[in-house]
C-alpha cells in the first residue's frame, strides 16, 4: 500500500485567497472598510475599531478552523477519521469490523490419569505478566475428562477483546485458582481458532475502503479476494499477500494470511477457505485457496549488558530479562503489547533497531549483543525457535 497523502489544508485555503491569521483577517476587514468609506477612523487606538474587529475576526477564524480540521479533513477517505470516515465507508458498502473475543483450546494435564476429572466451566488460565498486563483465557463448558485419559484440550475463550489475547503457544499456563485433579495447563501450537480482534482501526478502514474502490469489474482479482478475506475478524489487509504463479496448474493462486499478533491455526484458515470455496463467493473458474504464511525459524541469543550487576535486586534482573524477552517476542509476533516494529514478508528485519527500541523500553541497559544478523525475507515470515536472553556486566565499568 502506498504511504498516506498528508495535506496542508490552511494552505490550500490560503492559495485560494482566504485569509488564514487574525492579521490578515483584520487587514482584509480594514480594506474593504476603507475602500468602502464607512469608518474613517480604523486606528488601533479607536476602542470602536477593536470592538468592531474583533466581532469579525473571531467568527472567521472559528469558520477557517472548521473548514481546515473538520469539513475539508473529513472529505477525503486519506484524511477523514472517526464516524465521517464511517460514512465513507458506507458509501462504498463497508463498515467497520467489532471488536472481537479470542477463542481458542487449551491442554489441561491431569495429576493422575487413571482419576475422573471435571472442569467447570469458567476455570481460568493466565498468563505472567506482561508489560504490565496479565490475559485471561475461560473454559467455556463444563468437561469430563475420563479416566485413562491423562490431558484433553479443553475450549476456552478470551475474558477481554482484542488482538493481545492472541498469543504463541506457551504463554497460557498458570491456573490462578487451582483445579483438583489437574496438575498444568498449556495453550499448544494451532491452539487459536478464532483470533480476538479491537474494533477495527481508522487506519485499517481507510485501507479496505480504498481497496474497495478496485472490486467494479467483471473478474475476481486481488482486490476482490482481498476484500473478501480481509472482511474476516482479525484479518487486514496489509496482511494477505499472494502467489500468482499457478500453484496448482492454470487458474491457481493462493493466499497467505498473517496475524498481528500469535499464529495462525489451520481451524480458522479452513474458515476461511470455507467462506471463499464452499460458500459461493469465488470467481468462476477459479481455485483460491488460503494458507498461513510461510515461516523462517531462528536462534536467537541475547547478552544484555548493564553496568553492575551487583547493585541490581534479584527482582530488578529478573523483571529487566522477562521484559526483554517479551519486547523480543512481540517483535517476531508472539504478542502485542509493546510499540515495536515486528517482523514482516519482503522485508529486512534490523537488529541495529529492534537495539534501539529495547534501549528505549529499558534505560538500564547499557549495550546489546546480537547473535544474528539482519533477517531478510521473501514470502514468510520470521519467528522464534529458540531465544535466549543473558544479563551480563559490561566489563569496562
Amino acid at each position: 500500500m502506498t504511504e498516506k497523502p498528508t495535506v496542508d489544508f490552511e494552505q490550500v485555503l490560503r492559495d485560494s485567497g482566504m485569509p488564514t491569521t487574525e492579521d490578515d483577517v483584520k487587514a482584509e476587514f480594514k480594506a474593504i472598510v476603507q475602500a468602502a468609506g464607512f469608518v474613517t477612523n480604523t486606528s488601533n487606538m479607536s476602542p470602536f475599531w477593536r470592538l468592531i474587529s474583533k466581532i469579525v475576526t473571531a467568527p472567521v477564524m472559528w469558520l477557517k478552523d472548521a473548514l481546515v480540521n473538520i469539513v475539508l479533513s473529513n472529505m477525503f477517505v486519506a484524511t477523514a477519521s472517526g464516524k465521517m470516515l464511517h460514512m465513507l465507508a458506507w458509501a462504498v458498502n463497508l463498515t467497520p469490523k467489532p471488536a472481537s473475543l479470542a477463542a481458542g483450546l487449551v491442554r489441561f494435564y491431569k495429576t493422575n490419569a487413571a482419576s475422573t476429572v471435571t472442569v467447570s466451566a469458567g476455570t481460568q488460565v493466565q498468563t505472567e505478566r506482561i508489560n504490565g498486563t496479565i490475559f485471561t483465557l475461560a473454559v467455556t463448558q463444563d468437561t469430563t475428562l475420563p479416566a485413562g485419559v491423562a490431558s484433553a484440550q479443553i475450549p476456552v475463550v478470551a475474558t477481554g477483546t482484542g488482538s493481545g489475547y492472541n498469543l504463541a503457544p506457551g504463554y497460557y499456563r498458570i491456573l490462578p485458582v487451582a483445579v483438583a485433579g489437574i496438575a498444568s495447563v498449556e495453550n499448544e501450537d494451532d491452539w487459536l481458532t478464532t483470533p480476538g480482534a479491537v474494533e477495527e482501526s481508522d487506519d485499517e478502514l481507510r485501507e479496505r475502503t480504498r481497496n474497495q474502490f478496485n472490486l467494479v469489474g467483471n473478474y475476481h482479482t486481488d482486490a476482490i479476494y482481498r476484500s473478501m478475506i480481509a472482511s474476516v475478524v482479525g484479518l487486514s489487509v496489509d496482511r494477505i499477500f499472494f502467489k500468482h504463479d499457478a500453484p496448482r496448474g492454470p487458474g491457481t493462486a493462493n493466499a497467505y494470511l498473517l496475524l498481528d499478533s500469535g499464529e495462525i491455526s489451520p481451524p480458522f484458515v479452513d474458515a476461511v477457505n470455507d467462506y471463499i470455496n464452499s460458500q459461493g463467493h469465488h470467481g468462476h473458474g477459479d481455485d483460491m485457496q488460503c494458507f498461513a504464511l510461510p515461516e523462517t525459524q531462528h536462534n536467537l541469543a541475547v547478552t544484555v549488558f548493564v553496568l553492575s550487576k551487583e547493585n541490581m535486586a534479584d527482582e530488578a534482573l529478573a523483571a529487566l530479562q522477562t521484559g526483554v524477552i517479551n519486547l523480543i517476542r512481540c517483535a517476531f509476533r508472539e504478542n502485542s503489547n509493546f510499540n515495536v516494529k515486528k517482523t514482516c514478508p519482503y522485508s529486512r528485519y534490523s537488529f541495529s533497531n529492534l537495539g534501539r527500541e529495547l534501549h528505549k523500553a529499558f534505560p538500564v541497559i547499557n549495550s546489546l549483543s546480537f547473535s544474528l544478523a539482519d533477517v531478510v525475507s521473501e514470502l514468510s515470515v520470521p519467528r522464534l525457535q529458540n531465544l535466549t536472553v543473558e544479563i551480563a556486566n559490561d566489563r569496562f565499568y
